[in-house]
């Protein structure tokens, strides 16, 4: 994850007042009884195979149970760079499991995924979509698998292979935070959705509303104890 730094007109400030909500929406894409929280990315590649195929990003987002736990960064670099403040890096918090999407720009058909093992490190995975057919359980770690490492150790250091995996090779590396300052806050992200024009910007615009309009949304925060990764 390498950052960039953000402004008081860029939605750093203090919170501003809540915005009069137009949601919830009616939801399209609904998880199955005990399929809505998942908190591994084996839980993750279930539910997406329980969803209406193609599958699309914003559908799994919708479908994921509330509360959602995020934090918004103006992360510019690795996978998935932020666009600007009102295309943020979203991360979502299930558990040990970390989930991240960006509304717009390179990685946004992309679903990033961390799953958190201890000593500073996370198994890494993605997945693309719209997913067009049931997956098998090995679809996340093999879009990252490079044979003798990663994509995602390109950036993330200590990288290692999880011999717990058996099904797949899997690849753990050092879990990364932002420097200070760099946070979107919820409120600002959340008056961006709910102003977001669907005529020009309908993909991103849907993710927004796949996030927001469909239950509480809570601050959650990157892990303040690993390692601090800087711009290039």
């Amino acid at each position: 994850m390498v950052l960039a730094c953000t402004g008081a007109e860029d939605g750093t400030d203090d919170e501003p007042d809540e915005p009069e909500s137009r949601w919830p929406l009616p939801r399209s894409c609904e998880a199955p009884a005990g399929l809505g929280s998942p908190a591994s990315i084996e839980q993750v590649v279930e539910l997406v195979n329980a969803l209406p195929k193609p599958t699309s990003l914003p559908c799994l987002l919708e479908s994921l149970d509330r509360p959602l736990s995020i934090y918004a960064s103006t992360s510019v670099g690795g996978a998935q760079p932020a666009s600007g403040p009102e295309s943020p890096r979203i991360f979502l918090f299930r558990g040990d499991l970390t989930m991240s999407v960006v509304p717009r720009g390179f990685g946004h058909d992309r679903l990033e995924l961390s799953h958190a093992i201890g000593d500073r490190l996370s198994i890494k995975a993605e997945l693309t979509f719209p997913v067009q057919q049931v997956l098998p359980a090995s679809a996340p770690y093999d879009e990252v698998d490079l044979g003798e490492g990663s994509t995602c150790g390109v950036c993330h250091g200590s990288e290692t292979q999880v011999e717990s995996i058996d099904f797949a090779t899997a690849w753990a590396s050092d879990v990364y935070q932002d420097e200070d300052g760099l946070a979107v806050s919820l409120a600002f992200l959340r008056q961006n959705a709910l102003d977001c024009d669907h005529e020009a910007e309908p993909e991103r615009c849907e993710m927004l509303d796949a996030l927001f309009g469909h239950g509480e949304v809570g601050a959650g925060d990157l892990p303040r104890d690993s390692i601090i990764c800087r711009a290039f």
